[in-house]
């Protein structure tokens, strides 16, 4: 950030300044440094990493209050010019949008919840894009190695998780993970885009050092596997196709590794991959299709309740699929506004895959797309694991948009 105390102080007498004590503590440049290079950068790692070691939920979500959204609040109330900056990126204008558009149809949604508490959940999504935006300006490789040393630490959790796993194997022998992990599925959420991210480094980066970053993916895809979902396996082979677009050459190795490990698994373990079968997918895609017929172009309003029928499963709660939830609770419109942000995103990818930080955050943004296509109903919520497919990617896109475009015009 700017060292400097913003023009208008300037203007001001000094001993108006010295008479507003809050005012100069807000302004003194040590207090931005602080706030920015230490809190916010703290708060950014608790983040990535919360789920790990706190207790529970509840825990992780008081963390991100107190350690990211009040300190990019100061940081942006310090230094007001910078909100200027973040609303200039479309990425995040077509947030705002899709925001303004949610809190609206809370006027004639049937939730349960208190309106007012769903009411401040865009913001807890602003203060994540902020926090990312704030810390990026100040100083863009300090983002990037806070980034990598959450990436780290869940190697590290993934292989203190997979030594519990073993140590006193789960009834199902699936890995719910420690700490406020709650579940198999929403455990390779978080899982998975450290598992993309460590993937997207090894395509981005040189070839001297290639052996790094598929050391610390393996402990993560062996904590993924022992999961036992399928859905990381398949937002994976999406992302590697995507990659394709962005680094060809690199990736080719990689969907070519990809396509003999599955032929051979499917070879010598074909239950592993057909056991299963499609998990009553299509039944309940077909119910909530028909469900979107009834509100097509409004939605039933923000947190409204569904039930979904498939025969031989019952009642479900849960389409799993991000952009049908979208669809169901805010109608065409609140879809249209949807596609529309992760456009901007990827089309900002597009337009600078050869840097690799757009290599790899584009990376994470396909895996949450492709996980998002078989899974989850909560797109926006307080912070939980949803936010690792959907939230802490397109953050990332829009961090890393602000800073290009802060450095083109010097």
């Amino acid at each position: 950030m700017d060292a400097k105390m913003p023009a208008f102080c300037n203007v001001l007498p000094v001993r108006t300044v010295h008479s507003i004590p809050l005012l100069s503590w807000l302004v003194a440049p040590a207090v931005s440094h602080f706030v920015v290079r230490r809190w916010l950068v703290l708060g950014y790692l608790a983040l990535l990493t919360g789920l790990f070691w706190l207790s529970n939920g509840s825990l992780y979500t008081k963390v991100f209050y107190a350690l990211v959204a009040f300190p990019a609040l100061l940081a942006l109330i310090q230094n007001p010019r910078r909100l200027g900056v973040l609303v200039r990126e479309p990425l995040l204008l077509a947030f705002l949008a899709f925001s303004a558009w949610l809190l609206i149809s809370l006027t004639w949604s049937g939730t349960d919840n208190d309106p007012e508490g769903l009411a401040k959940r865009p913001l807890y999504v602003f203060m994540l894009f902020a926090s990312s935006a704030l810390i990026i300006l100040e100083d863009r490789e300090l983002f990037l190695r806070v980034f990598r040393a959450g990436a780290v630490l869940a190697t590290v959790a993934a292989l203190v998780n997979l030594f519990l796993y073993f140590m006193e194997p789960p009834p199902d022998w699936r890995l719910v993970g420690a700490g406020a992990l709650r579940n198999p599925l929403l455990t390779s959420h978080v899982f998975g885009m450290f598992c993309a991210y460590w993937i997207a480094v090894w395509l981005a980066r040189d070839a001297r050092q290639d052996w790094l970053p598929i050391l610390f993916c393996l402990p993560i895809l062996a904590a993924l596997m022992a999961t036992g979902s399928r859905t990381p396996l398949m937002a994976l082979a999406l992302m590697s196709l995507w990659m394709l677009i962005m680094v060809p050459r690199r990736a080719a190795y990689l969907v070519a590794a990809g396509i003999i490990v599955v032929v051979a698994s499917f070879l010598a373990f074909p239950e592993l991959l057909l056991q299963r079968g499609v998990s009553f997918r299509p039944q309940l895609w077909t119910d909530a299709l028909h469900q979107v017929g009834q509100h097509l172009w409004i939605g039933t309003g923000y947190d409204s309740s569904f039930t979904f029928q498939a025969e031989g499963l019952g009642t479900m709660r849960d389409p799993h699929n991000v952009e049908l939830a979208v669809v169901l609770e805010l109608g065409l419109v609140g879809l249209l506004l949807w596609l529309l942000m992760y456009g901007f995103g990827l089309w900002r990818c597009l337009s600078q895959r050869k840097q690799p930080g757009f290599q790899i955050a584009s990376a994470m943004l396909i895996y949450g797309i492709g996980a998002g296509l078989t899974e989850g109903s909560s797109f926006l919520s307080r912070p939980n694991e949803s936010w690792f497919l959907i939230w802490i990617p397109l953050s990332l896109v829009a961090a890393l948009s602000i800073s290009q475009r802060a450095l083109d015009k010097r």
